[in-house]
């Protein structure tokens, strides 16, 4: 009976043992706060623009002929886009920034007499982009000398986009950390580090902008002083900072 009293006895030292040992083995949760309540951050918007002068030019021009059949009409104006596309490649304009960006075929009409068909017009646009735009005129002559009968639109475009954006990044980042020590000093805080960063919306337009010339008349575009003038580039961040 003692004997088998010692066994329950041990079985029961065991167990405890077991849960002691348990229970020091468990992780103490911290109870501690964090500093990233909203009483501890401070969370500011800026921004901050960029100004740079486009450098690159993406040109449209057409090629119209009219003549009482459709086919000759075609053909005409084949032969025109080809002079065209040959001063554009003397010039050095690679065969890949030529491309035919439009093709028109319709009839023209005697509306006075029964709207019967009196011929045809073909009309073929072209866009030459990759332009230097110191030679957005040159261009533009040569074109016209070769048979364009209309110029409809030059897109002016910025290579260093990119490099410019992200300058305005950088500048924008800094402005909100100026703002956002001025609100801790109001508080009687200091900042601290930085909690979280947002881009905000990227209007990439800026990128390049447009002059839309459908009316001018090819002897006044032939001569247009090219003067893309200055684009600015934004950016837009909110930063959250810790205060201490």
């Amino acid at each position: 009976m003692k004997k088998g009293k010692i066994l329950i006895l041990s079985a029961a030292a065991a167990a405890a043992a077991v849960l002691v040992c348990s229970a020091a083995a468990r992780p103490v949760q911290a109870t501690a706060e964090t500093d990233t309540r909203a009483d501890k951050l401070v969370t500011v918007a800026a921004s901050a623009e960029v100004s740079v002068v486009p450098d690159k030019a993406e040109i449209t021009v057409g090629v119209r002929t009219e003549q009482k059949e459709a086919k000759a009409a075609q053909d005409e104006n084949t032969e025109i886009v080809n002079q065209v596309i040959a001063v554009l490649k003397e010039r050095g304009v690679e065969e890949k920034s030529i491309r035919t960006s439009g093709y028109n075929l319709y009839p023209r009409y005697d509306y006075e007499h029964n709207d019967a068909i009196i011929g045809y017009s073909v009309e073929t646009t072209l866009t030459i982009k990759d332009q230097e735009i110191a030679e957005v005129g040159t261009v533009l002559s040569e074109c016209v000398a070769a048979g364009a009968t209309s110029v409809h639109n030059i897109s002016y475009f910025c290579s260093t986009y990119s490099e410019a954006y992200e300058e305005a990044l950088t500048m924008a980042v800094a402005k909100s950390r100026e703002k956002a020590e001025v609100l801790a000093k109001a508080a009687g805080k200091e900042i601290r580090d930085v909690v979280s960063i947002t881009e905000g919306y990227q209007n990439n337009s800026s990128e390049y902008s447009n002059v839309r010339m459908e009316s001018a008349k090819t002897a006044d575009a032939a001569n247009v002083s090219i003067m893309p003038g200055e684009t600015g580039i934004t950016a837009q961040v909110t930063v959250s900072y810790r205060m201490k």
